[in-house]
């Protein structure tokens, strides 16, 4: 694991005085950093499917459901562990940090630290211990690994995204990826109960917190190691993260699968198992596509302080990588793994393969989606998180109470899905009216995605019925998929601009331009 490299002369030529980064050098250090984060993600989703398959299979519906609820669980409370304050550390942080602004961002890394530290996780500790029903060492291991060790050194990651290292980033997560799939294995094969397996993965991925230590900054290391008491924070720091907190708190009960606490409170356990398979495979297949979202939070932030006018062409390029990416995983991955489903997991599973088609629509067009946050963060639109998650959660919890009783399992698909395109409408539309953009040119950007969610579904549907065996319709969908959706692409002329793939070939590893050119080719038609 190595440290991100130092600007190149076209980077330092963009960049001006005291330490300020150029839109150049902000648009490289993004791309880079996806770059990074999809390898990390090309490598840690197999090593995750795989662990998940041999945990659903070991520990059966039942127990498996159990996990999905821990996990949810500390999802849940891993959103609030600092309250809004990671965020607003690194949207604050992000955009001094472009203007060259090294101590202002260096307090502002002590306070946000202090308040994690004296604050969120003795409030966090209550929490677990009032909720988590759990044997006593695997409850100490959970509060000291997923409350308290995060809480002292996550500082680390958000200088990361502060200093636009998120190539760096990537490398400490594939690192701290490996940990917690060991350490998974590890209490499967000594303990084998479900409890004792989420206890191992949050002390692993707690330990591997600490990693980003060794590539930040030192002089916002020191920072990050001398906590201070969270008074004087900068203006408006207050008024963007209260906001922010309780709404990607909200988001985080809408997007992820908390239907399984409504699931597990009318006693559907078996519901909760073939669900959280479903969503967890769905969440899986577009891991990949999730790297945009993490290296353009700091990179917008700063572009907006540098280079306002920018921004516009940037969220046009973005949505529409975005969508191509995702449609991508969509017409090879949705029919491959609903039809291999069955006979990966188990019949005991086999109610999960039309769920996860659902889901994995769903997921798709949140994924694709998931940029337009990037630039409402960018804006500090707190406010505007906050409604849009208030809502969307209003439209999930309503909807799971209404028909979970009736349908089990579906009743949770239909309240996530529910919940998810109310949240993508409402924020998507609200960042549109910002830029004073028309709801046609989006659809313009993400005309790729159009195509794919019909091709997916299709190739699906019409394989599954042939009698031709689990594993071989599934290998015979991703050609199938794939070349409908390229002919479609090629016709309607809906892939990535030249442009496009100049600035992402640009960015990538010298040693992939072969590979990376072909493929950026196939999918570039428009001059």
């Amino acid at each position: 694991m190595s440290a991100e490299s130092g600007p190149g002369p076209d980077q330092m030529a963009s960049a001006g005085a005291a330490g300020q980064l150029g839109p150049r050098a902000l648009q490289d250090r993004a791309i880079r950093g996806a770059s990074w984060t999809m390898l990390h993600t090309i490598t840690a989703v197999p090593m995750g499917f795989v662990v998940n398959l041999i945990l659903a299979r070991a520990l059966g519906v039942v127990h498996y459901g159990r996990l999905a609820f821990l996990m949810t669980l500390m999802d849940v409370v891993g959103g609030i562990i600092a309250v809004g304050v990671t965020t607003g550390t690194i949207q604050f942080g992000a955009k001094g940090h472009a203007l060259g602004r090294h101590d202002d961002v260096r307090r502002l890394l002590s306070k946000a630290q202090g308040f994690r530290l004296f604050i969120a996780a003795p409030l966090l500790t209550l929490v677990v211990l009032l909720v988590a029903d759990v044997p006593l060492p695997m409850l100490l291991l959970a509060l000291a690994f997923g409350v308290w060790c995060p809480a002292f050194l996550d500082g680390a990651t958000t200088c990361l995204a502060i200093e636009n290292k998120t190539a760096a980033g990537a490398q400490n997560a594939m690192v701290v990826n490996i940990l917690v799939q060991a350490a998974t294995l590890l209490s499967l094969w000594l303990v084998g109960t479900a409890d004792a397996v989420w206890a191992a993965r949050l002390a692993a991925g707690g330990l591997g917190v600490g990693l980003a230590l060794l590539v930040i900054d030192p002089g916002y290391r020191r920072a990050v190691l001398h906590p201070q008491i969270p008074v004087g924070m900068p203006a408006g720091f207050w008024r963007f993260a209260v906001p922010t907190a309780v709404g990607g708190l909200v988001a985080t009960m809408v997007v992820s699968r908390t239907e399984v606490f409504f699931l597990a409170w009318l006693g559907d356990a078996a519901a909760v198992g073939t669900f959280a398979l479903a969503f967890g495979l769905a969440s899986h297949i577009f891991a990949p596509a999730q790297a945009l979202v993490g290296p353009l939070m700091p990179a917008i932030s700063g572009l907006r302080e540098v280079e306002v006018s920018a921004v516009e062409a940037a969220f046009r390029r973005t949505i529409r990588a975005s969508a191509l990416i995702v449609s991508l995983l969509l017409v090879a991955g949705v029919p491959f793994f609903a039809l291999l489903l069955p006979a990966l997991y188990g019949d005991a599973y086999s109610d999960s393969e039309p769920m996860f088609v659902a889901l994995a629509i769903s997921a798709g067009l949140l994924v694709a989606s998931g940029p337009v946050s990037a630039f409402v963060m960018g804006r500090l639109a707190a406010g505007t998180i906050l409604r849009v998650n208030l809502l969307a959660l209003i439209v999930d919890v309503g909807v799971a109470l209404a028909v979970i009783p009736s349908l089990g399992g579906w009743g949770a698909v239909i309240a996530n899905v529910s919940g998810a395109l109310v949240q993508l409408v409402l924020l998507v539309g609200s960042e549109l009216r910002a830029m004073q953009m028309p709801w046609s040119e989006l659809v313009k950007q993400t005309g790729s995605l159009i195509l794919a969610v019909p091709i997916a579904v299709g190739t699906w549907a019409l394989i599954e019925p042939i009698q031709l065996g689990r594993w071989v319709a599934s290998f015979c969908a991703i050609p199938v998929g794939c070349a409908l959706f390229l002919l479609m692409l090629r016709t309607t002329r809906a892939g990535l601009a030249q442009e496009d793939a100049v600035a992402i070939q640009r960015a990538l590893p010298r040693r992939l331009d072969r590979p990376a050119g072909a493929a950026l080719r196939l999918l570039t038609v428009q001059g």
